[in-house]
């Protein structure tokens, strides 16, 4: 913002690293952070991973280990009526 509030609150948040709680719109890292948070709360691990998929590339490089971890997860989930169908 242009106001000194708005410049003092940014600047908190910089230095704090705080970010927000609630799923919230926008493209910038918070907004999409707190989307995939709220889609992982809910129980939406897809729904998590595509949001990540919003963030820029430092972003995206730092949660690639995460991200390959949840697609393997939604695999095997995935899998997994195959497989109980095989053993009854």
């Amino acid at each position: 913002g242009e106001g000194f509030w708005s410049r003092s609150v940014a600047f908190l948040k910089s230095q704090s690293g705080a970010r927000s709680l609630a799923p919230r719109e926008g493209t910038d890292p918070d907004a999409v952070l707190s989307r995939a948070e709220a889609a992982l709360n809910a129980g939406d691990l897809a729904a998590a991973i595509t949001e990540l998929d919003g963030l820029p590339e430092g972003g995206k490089t730092r949660m690639a280990e995460w991200v390959a971890l949840a697609q393997r997860r939604l695999a095997a989930l995935d899998a997994l009526p195959a497989l109980s169908s095989q053993i009854d």
